[in-house]
């Protein structure tokens, strides 16, 4: 699964509620260019981020590259793939072994064999190995390593996020896709994604969290010491919000969810004292006028029951402690007015909104936050595609690959 030398990249997004494909260029000068963008409705073929009716997802995936592919101009051959993964599992594990070579030197055959010995754990039989990141290496005691090659020791030890999902959330989308005749470059956890969309190097560094929230699913990563330590999907989102809206003010799904992206908020600090909203009525009746400081009442305690959930789990896994940078809240539903401060008021740490980092692009969809996950996409296929390069690159000119493993983890940390 890697890219053919083609200087386009395309990037699959699949969302509970929608496909986003979205196609970007690579010029002379090494830039990137987002081309365009496709979006289709899941239509049912989604849940929880994970293909439940394949018919239904080749379905919306069709049209939505074929609406990405005439926007761009270019033609589509394969795609990074970014996924939920439904059911995801983190482990972090350590691997100790002796360096191999006569003068001690640490070369890329011990770190293979110490990442190797770090995996050596117990994976059910019903789940894959999506992603294996080095957090830090240890020679001969001394700690926080990140680059341990050409040092000298006896004894190399490494720390290893290890992230695993069910295999059938895996081959069900790379089914969707191979139906269509592509193929498939690299399979990324959208929480990855994300993060590198949002994130900034001190914010992993010192440690911080990342909340993603999207339709069905609340993705949080932590980052510390500029690596990843945990990793979760919730099912929780803003279709819990849209759907109490529908039962406060009796209104149909549909329009409690164009009065929770035109009006929501969760702060009374935002509201005017005599602010007012139409409301769209049943049965063709008049619209009504209420105050908006009623979505207050209805989206807050939703807002904090989400967020309290997270903060008891992750208390509960030992890992709040880690939060010492703050939280980044990205995705749709972190557009919520004052969102941000319900959030400090949860956590108890300084909090703000993540915005991606600029993409050029002819229109500026792939730098908001309910699209930073293609937005990470686009960053790491274009990583990806370098990387290669720059390895056959150095091949040719017989200088092994000893000089570009680095960037085998530069892309974490």
């Amino acid at each position: 699964m890697k890219q053919k030398n083609d200087p386009v990249i395309a990037t699959l997004d699949v969302g509970s509620s929608k496909l986003v494909v979205t196609v970007a260029e690579i010029d002379e000068l090494g830039e990137i260019t987002v081309l365009g963008m496709g979006f289709a409705e899941s239509s049912g073929g989604i849940r929880g981020g994970v293909v439940v009716n394949i018919e239904s997802t080749v379905t919306a995936l069709s049209k939505a590259i074929e609406d990405a592919e005439i926007q761009a101009g270019k033609e589509i051959k394969g795609l990074f793939v970014g996924i939920s993964g439904g059911n995801i599992e983190t482990i972090n594990s350590k691997g100790v072994v002796a360096i191999s070579g006569a003068d001690k030197e640490i070369r890329e055959i011990d770190i293979e064999r110490v990442i190797e010995a770090a995996r050596a754990v117990s994976v059910p039989i019903d789940r894959e190995v999506l992603h294996i990141i080095p957090q830090s290496f240890i020679v001969d005691g001394r700690k926080n390593i990140k680059y341990p090659i050409g040092m000298v020791g006896t004894r190399l030890e490494s720390q290893v996020h290890m992230l695993t999902t069910p295999i059938s959330s895996i081959q069900n989308i790379i089914r969707c896709i191979e139906r269509l005749g592509l193929e498939v470059y690299d399979i990324i956890l959208q929480n990855l994604a994300a993060s590198k969309a949002v994130f900034e190097d001190d914010e992993k560094e010192i440690g911080s969290m990342l909340i993603d929230i999207g339709a069905e699913t609340s993705k949080v990563s932590i980052y510390s010491q500029g690596a990843p330590y945990f990793h979760a999907i919730y099912p929780l989102g803003g279709y819990l919000i849209t759907n109490d809206i529908a039962a406060g003010l009796k209104i149909p799904l549909s329009n409690a969810e164009k009065v929770k992206l035109a009006f929501g908020v969760t702060h009374f600090e935002y509201v005017g004292k005599d602010e007012t909203i139409q409301i769209p009525s049943l049965g063709g009746r008049k619209p009504v006028l209420i105050a908006r400081s009623n979505l207050v009442h209805i989206i807050r305690p939703r807002i904090e029951e989400m967020f309290n959930f997270i903060r008891h789990d992750l208390s509960q896994h030992g890992y709040l402690g880690l939060v010492q940078g703050g939280i980044v809240l990205t995705g749709g539903s972190a557009l919520l007015t004052g969102i941000v401060d319900v959030c400090i008021e949860t956590f108890d740490v300084q909090t703000r909104l993540g915005i991606p980092k600029k993409i050029k692009s002819v229109n500026d969809q792939i730098n908001s936050c309910e699209n930073a996950v293609s937005n990470g996409l686009v960053k790491w296929g274009f990583e990806r595609i370098k990387k290669e390069d720059d390895y056959n690159v150095k091949k040719e000119r017989g200088e092994g690959i000893l000089k570009t493993i680095k960037k085998i983890w530069d892309e974490f940390f």
